[in-house]
This record gives structure tokens, C-alpha cells and sequence, in this order.
């Protein structure tokens, strides 16, 4: 049976509900009662809300499911605006690559809903052949680690200090510096003082600033009911112990800096690890910035062993190994 025919997709829609059902599409399988993602064979970091919207819209191929109706399922027990629905849209389309390379996965139907566009299959029995170690992946709310972090080993740990001291550092540098990846990999560090409670929002995502504080309170589960989220937002964090990653402040350096000030001086057990191209510039904030990794200077004389071991040049030549593998496969 053809994908994209009605049988087929009403086979996947009814099918989907069995436990052991993985729908493939692309290079992606999703394993629903594993809860799982994958590409090709590797888990794809997705938070819980974004993976509830996936299952329901690959499990109804090429219908739209209605704004109201993915509210309902993903946030049963809350009420919540569009806002959040339209933030892990975007997130989830982010993970998906949706968009790059001609891949179409989820369209907009404007004031209706949503749908998905992609070709789908439908396999049975699968799933715990593809669950992920729980020691690799130990939180959902974050992106995957980097294998090898070249030239930062140092930088990581002044940073886990220093956020442990003061609660609240940004990470600032320049586009590209790797502001992201250090965070990361300084959150995977400090998982076991948190208990796992470790929550990272990609503030790049949003094309509205007046998503911030929507898009916290419903992936912390809050019930959003009042044009001003952030007084409720702060009760709930008064008194948690969490390690909140704000990424790519810069995109909306007022408000992300207006929500993190804010969250800091009322809730005295969270910990704010912000990156951005600029300072917040607020209360209690502390600026770790990151320079680029080092290279070797221009001299005529300077040899291959030389200049391999500068950080830069040892970065250089894994990326273009990398792209040589991907274009050779």
C-alpha cells in the first residue's frame, strides 16, 4: 500500500496506537511507546511536549489536526495558550531539520492546525531494538553532547565553578565561538548536583519575545492563564533547585534578560546559565566570555606538529574529516 494514499494513512492513524508501533519518515523512526526518536540510528534529543505533538501528527498523516485538539491532548490537564503550541512547533521542526536540504515534514494551515506532510511507514515490534541508553541521554530537556570538546576542558570547569558560586553566569562570544556547546557540556557536568533537574530553552527559536515566558512556564508544566505569566512562573521556581540554560539570549536581550533578573532574585535555589552575543546586563549576573580557540600565529617557519597542536587547527581537521565521511557515504 503506497504511502500517502487514504488506506494507508488510516492505517497508520489506527495502527499507531499499538504499543510496539515505530512510524518511519526519512531518516527518522519514532518509536511510540518507547517514546523515542531516532535518526538515523542515533537518539534525537526532543522534550516531552514536543515528542506528544510528533506522535500526534505523524500518527495522522496528511490531516489536519486542529489547534484545539493538540492542546487538549498534549496539556490534558492545563490550560495554555497558543503561544506554546506554536514555540514546540518550532522546536520540533528545528529537530526534525525541517526545511534544510528540500525536507518537508509539518505544514501550517492558518487557523486551523497543523499537519504532516512527510511519507510515512509503518513497522511493528521494533521498539526496544532502538531504546536509548539511559546513560547517554540522561536528560530530555537537553541537546546532545559533543563526543569531544577540543581546547575548552579548562573553560568548562572554571564555568561550573563560577555558576556554582554565583548562580548565574553569561557566556559571551561572538557568533559561532561555540557558546551553545560549552553550555551543554557544562550542564551535562553539574546533572548529578541537580538531580537531573536541568531545563534548556532555545530562546532562538521564538519570533516573539512575549513567547519567553509562556514558552518556561509550559515546558516547567505551569498553567498559563494571565497576560502576565512571570509572577506565577517565579512562585513555582521559589523554591526548586534547577539549573535553567536560557540559549541564545540575544535574539530578545531585553525580555530574556527582564525574565532572568527576575528569577533570580526570587527563586534563591535556580541556577541560570545564559549565552548571548551581549551581556544581559542585570542584577547579580556574572560574565564568563569566550574567546576563540587558539590558533598558530602567521610564521613562514611554522611546522605541521607545531600547528597541530593548537586547538583551532585540531577542530579544523575533525569538522573537515567529518564533512569528507558525509560526502563520500
Amino acid at each position: 500500500m503506497p504511502p500517502g494514499t487514504k488506506k494507508h494513512d488510516a492505517m497508520i492513524a489506527e495502527r499507531a496506537a499499538h504499543t510496539t508501533d515505530v512510524i518511519s519518515f526519512g531518516p527518522f523512526t519514532l518509536a511510540v511507546s518507547e517514546r523515542l526518536l531516532m535518526r538515523e540510528g542515533a537518539p534525537v534529543e526532543l522534550g516531552s511536549r514536543a515528542l506528544d505533538i510528533l506522535i500526534a501528527l505523524a500518527s495522522r498523516p496528511n490531516e489536519v489536526v486542529g489547534k484545539r485538539e493538540l492542546l487538549a491532548r498534549v496539556w490534558p490537564d492545563v490550560t495554555v495558550e497558543e503561544g506554546s503550541l506554536r514555540f514546540h512547533i518550532a522546536g520540533l521542526r528545528k529537530a526534525l531539520r525541517d526545511g534544510k536540504d528540500g525536507a518537508q515534514y509539518i505544514t501550517t494551515h492558518a487557523g486551523r492546525g497543523y499537519c504532516f506532510v512527510a511519507p510515512t511507514s509503518l513497522s511493528v515490534g521494533v521498539a526496544k531494538e532502538t531504546k536509548a541508553d539511559p546513560a547517554i541521554v540522561p536528560d530530555v530537556s537537553l541537546p546532545a553532547r559533543s563526543a569531544r570538546m577540543v581546547g575548552r576542558a579548562d573553560g568548562i570547569l572554571a564555568l561550573s565553578i563560577q555558576l556554582a558560586a554565583s548562580r548565574f553566569v553569561t557566556i559571551v562570544g561572538s557568533g559561532g565561538v561555540g557558546k551553545t556547546t560549552v553550555a551543554v557540556a557544562v550542564a551535562y557536568d553539574l546533572l548529578e548536583a541537580f538531580a537531573g533537574s536541568v531545563l534548556f530553552v532555545d530562546l532562538g527559536a521564538l519570533l516573539d519575545a512575549d513567547l519567553a515566558a509562556i514558552s518556561l512556564a509550559s515546558m516547567l508544566g505551569l498553567s498559563v492563564q494571565s497576560e502576565d505569566p512571570i509572577p506565577g512562573l517565579v512562585a513555582y521556581l521559589r523554591d526548586k533547585k534547577i539549573l535553567l540554560i536560557l540559549d541564545n539570549c540575544e535574539h530578545i536581550i531585553e525580555t530574556a534578560a527582564g525574565l532572568a533578573e527576575r528569577i533570580f532574585l526570587a527563586a534563591p535555589q535556580v541556577h541560570i546559565l545564559a549565552t548571548s552575543r551581549e551581556a544581559l546586563r542585570v542584577q547579580g549576573e556574572r560574565v564568563h566570555r569566550l574567546a576563540p580557540l587558539s590558533f598558530p600565529p602567521d610564521d613562514v617557519g611554522l611546522t605541521v606538529p607545531i600547528a597541530l597542536t593548537f586547538p583551532a587547527v585540531q577542530l579544523f581537521l575533525e569538522r573537515a574529516a567529518v564533512a569528507l565521511e558525509v560526502s563520500a557515504a
